[in-house]
Protein backbone atom coordinates (compact mmCIF):
# COMPACT_ATOMS: atom_id res chain seq x y z
CA UNK A 1 0.00 0.00 0.00
CA UNK A 2 2.84 2.31 0.55
CA UNK A 3 2.29 3.08 -3.49
CA UNK A 4 -0.34 4.12 -3.05
CA UNK A 5 0.43 6.14 -0.26
CA UNK A 6 2.83 7.78 -2.40
CA UNK A 7 0.85 8.24 -5.45
CA UNK A 8 2.96 6.17 -7.45
CA UNK A 9 5.61 5.23 -5.97
CA UNK A 10 9.21 6.86 -4.30
CA UNK A 11 10.42 9.29 -6.70
CA UNK A 12 13.70 8.71 -8.82
CA UNK A 13 16.72 9.91 -7.04
CA UNK A 14 15.08 10.91 -3.64
CA UNK A 15 16.77 9.99 -0.42
CA UNK A 16 14.45 8.05 1.88
CA UNK A 17 15.28 7.41 5.78
CA UNK A 18 12.75 4.88 6.96
CA UNK A 19 12.76 4.96 10.86
CA UNK A 20 10.52 2.69 13.50
CA UNK A 21 11.23 0.60 16.62
CA UNK A 22 12.20 -3.12 16.57
CA UNK A 23 10.00 -5.24 14.71
CA UNK A 24 8.20 -2.71 12.72
CA UNK A 25 8.97 -4.06 9.28
CA UNK A 26 12.07 -1.41 8.31
CA UNK A 27 14.22 -4.65 6.99
CA UNK A 28 10.81 -6.02 5.36
CA UNK A 29 10.36 -2.33 3.81
CA UNK A 30 14.09 -2.68 2.51
CA UNK A 31 14.03 -5.84 0.94
CA UNK A 32 10.47 -4.93 -0.65
CA UNK A 33 12.14 -2.51 -2.35
CA UNK A 34 15.18 -4.10 -3.67
CA UNK A 35 13.19 -6.81 -4.83
CA UNK A 36 11.04 -4.53 -6.94
CA UNK A 37 14.08 -3.10 -9.17
CA UNK A 38 14.94 -6.21 -9.06
CA UNK A 39 12.08 -7.51 -10.92
CA UNK A 40 12.59 -3.97 -12.91
CA UNK A 41 16.18 -5.21 -14.17
CA UNK A 42 17.79 -2.55 -12.46
CA UNK A 43 21.36 -2.91 -10.88
CA UNK A 44 21.13 -2.88 -6.27
CA UNK A 45 23.58 -2.30 -4.00
CA UNK A 46 22.22 -3.63 -0.26
CA UNK A 47 24.43 -2.89 2.38
CA UNK A 48 24.01 -4.60 5.31
CA UNK A 49 25.80 -3.20 9.23
CA UNK A 50 24.11 -6.23 11.09
CA UNK A 51 23.55 -9.11 8.89
CA UNK A 52 25.72 -11.50 7.17
CA UNK A 53 25.20 -11.55 3.48
CA UNK A 54 23.86 -15.16 3.58
CA UNK A 55 21.52 -14.62 6.61
CA UNK A 56 19.87 -11.70 4.51
CA UNK A 57 19.17 -13.65 1.83
CA UNK A 58 17.29 -16.32 4.40
CA UNK A 59 15.52 -13.89 5.89
CA UNK A 60 14.27 -12.77 2.61
CA UNK A 61 13.43 -16.33 1.36
CA UNK A 62 11.35 -16.78 5.04
CA UNK A 63 9.44 -13.87 4.41
CA UNK A 64 8.74 -14.88 0.49
CA UNK A 65 10.55 -11.93 -1.06
CA UNK A 66 12.90 -13.81 -3.25
CA UNK A 67 15.97 -11.30 -4.18
CA UNK A 68 17.95 -14.76 -4.40
CA UNK A 69 16.61 -15.02 -7.60
CA UNK A 70 18.48 -11.80 -9.25
CA UNK A 71 21.72 -11.96 -7.48
CA UNK A 72 23.21 -11.41 -10.86
CA UNK A 73 21.94 -7.77 -10.55
CA UNK A 74 22.33 -7.84 -6.60
CA UNK A 75 25.04 -6.91 -4.42
CA UNK A 76 24.74 -7.70 -0.68
CA UNK A 77 27.40 -5.77 0.70
CA UNK A 78 27.53 -6.68 4.66
CA UNK A 79 29.92 -4.01 6.55
CA UNK A 80 29.99 -4.80 10.29
CA UNK A 81 32.07 -3.76 12.92
CA UNK A 82 35.64 -5.85 12.98
CA UNK A 83 37.24 -5.28 16.80
CA UNK A 84 35.67 -1.89 17.03
CA UNK A 85 36.38 -0.33 13.86
CA UNK A 86 34.14 -0.22 10.77
CA UNK A 87 35.22 -0.18 7.17
CA UNK A 88 35.84 3.02 4.68
CA UNK A 89 32.02 4.17 3.17
CA UNK A 90 34.35 4.04 -0.11
CA UNK A 91 34.03 0.31 -1.40
CA UNK A 92 30.28 0.65 -1.47
CA UNK A 93 30.49 3.87 -3.64
CA UNK A 94 32.98 2.25 -5.90
CA UNK A 95 30.37 -0.71 -6.59
CA UNK A 96 28.10 1.78 -7.22
CA UNK A 97 29.98 3.34 -10.26
CA UNK A 98 31.17 -0.05 -11.22
CA UNK A 99 28.63 -2.00 -11.35
CA UNK A 100 25.89 1.04 -12.65
CA UNK A 101 23.99 0.73 -9.49
CA UNK A 102 20.67 2.43 -9.28
CA UNK A 103 18.86 1.40 -5.89
CA UNK A 104 21.09 1.78 -2.41
CA UNK A 105 19.95 0.53 0.89
CA UNK A 106 21.75 1.07 4.02
CA UNK A 107 20.48 -1.03 6.91
CA UNK A 108 21.54 0.43 8.93
CA UNK A 109 22.30 4.33 9.70
CA UNK A 110 23.67 2.68 12.74
CA UNK A 111 26.85 2.26 10.32
CA UNK A 112 27.26 5.81 9.57
CA UNK A 113 26.70 6.34 13.53
CA UNK A 114 29.85 3.97 14.21
CA UNK A 115 31.58 5.75 11.13
CA UNK A 116 31.04 9.01 12.59
CA UNK A 117 31.06 8.86 15.97
CA UNK A 118 33.18 11.43 17.71
CA UNK A 119 30.02 14.20 17.87
CA UNK A 120 27.21 15.37 16.44
CA UNK A 121 28.18 18.14 13.71
CA UNK A 122 30.53 15.12 12.16
CA UNK A 123 27.90 12.65 12.15
CA UNK A 124 25.00 15.43 10.11
CA UNK A 125 28.17 16.19 7.87
CA UNK A 126 28.80 12.72 7.53
CA UNK A 127 24.83 11.92 6.60
CA UNK A 128 24.59 14.80 4.64
CA UNK A 129 27.86 13.98 2.46
CA UNK A 130 26.59 10.22 2.35
CA UNK A 131 23.58 11.70 0.86
CA UNK A 132 24.79 13.73 -1.68
CA UNK A 133 27.45 11.21 -3.11
CA UNK A 134 24.11 8.78 -3.70
CA UNK A 135 22.46 12.26 -5.36
CA UNK A 136 25.65 12.27 -7.58
CA UNK A 137 25.16 9.15 -8.46
CA UNK A 138 21.48 9.61 -9.72
CA UNK A 139 20.78 6.69 -7.28
CA UNK A 140 17.53 6.18 -5.56
CA UNK A 141 19.01 5.91 -1.81
CA UNK A 142 16.45 3.95 0.69
CA UNK A 143 18.14 4.21 4.73
CA UNK A 144 16.83 2.48 7.11
CA UNK A 145 17.32 3.79 11.31
CA UNK A 146 15.90 2.90 14.56
CA UNK A 147 13.70 4.53 16.91
CA UNK A 148 13.34 4.37 20.63
CA UNK A 149 10.66 6.82 21.22
CA UNK A 150 7.69 5.32 18.69
CA UNK A 151 4.53 7.16 19.91
CA UNK A 152 3.50 8.85 17.27
CA UNK A 153 1.59 11.85 19.14
CA UNK A 154 5.04 12.48 20.82
CA UNK A 155 7.31 11.84 18.39
CA UNK A 156 10.88 12.84 18.85
CA UNK A 157 12.64 14.15 15.40
CA UNK A 158 16.23 12.96 15.38
CA UNK A 159 19.11 15.23 13.59
CA UNK A 160 18.85 13.11 10.53
CA UNK A 161 15.49 13.52 9.96
CA UNK A 162 15.74 16.40 8.38
CA UNK A 163 18.69 15.56 6.08
CA UNK A 164 16.49 12.94 3.76
CA UNK A 165 14.15 14.23 1.12
CA UNK A 166 11.55 11.73 2.39
CA UNK A 167 10.70 10.72 5.75
CA UNK A 168 8.88 7.55 6.82
CA UNK A 169 7.93 5.97 9.88
CA UNK A 170 7.22 2.89 11.01
CA UNK A 171 4.84 1.56 14.08
CA UNK A 172 3.55 -1.12 15.80
CA UNK A 173 -0.02 -0.12 17.67
CA UNK A 174 -1.35 -2.84 20.25
CA UNK A 175 -5.35 -3.62 19.26
CA UNK A 176 -6.37 -6.46 21.82
CA UNK A 177 -4.51 -8.91 22.52
CA UNK A 178 -1.54 -8.19 19.15
CA UNK A 179 -0.38 -5.54 17.14
CA UNK A 180 -1.13 -3.69 13.89
CA UNK A 181 1.66 -2.35 12.06
CA UNK A 182 1.15 1.37 10.76
CA UNK A 183 3.14 3.56 8.43
CA UNK A 184 3.48 7.38 8.17
CA UNK A 185 4.94 9.51 5.86
CA UNK A 186 6.05 12.33 7.71
CA UNK A 187 7.24 14.60 4.76
CA UNK A 188 8.42 13.55 0.79
CA UNK A 189 10.11 16.82 -0.30
CA UNK A 190 9.24 17.28 -3.96
CA UNK A 191 6.07 14.73 -4.20
CA UNK A 192 2.74 14.62 -3.48
CA UNK A 193 1.52 12.13 -0.96
CA UNK A 194 -1.52 10.91 0.86
CA UNK A 195 -1.66 11.88 4.76
CA UNK A 196 -5.51 10.94 5.28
Amino acid sequence: GLDEVLKGGLRKNASILISGGPGTGKSILALQFAYEGLKNNERVLYISSEETKEALLNYAKSINVPIEKYLKNLTIHDQMAVDGRILSIEKPLDLIKKEKIKRVILDSLTLLEFVYSENIKDYRKGVLNFINKMKNKDVTLLVTSERSNTEIDNYLYKPEDFLFDGLILLNKIRKGSSYERTITVAKMRGQNHSID
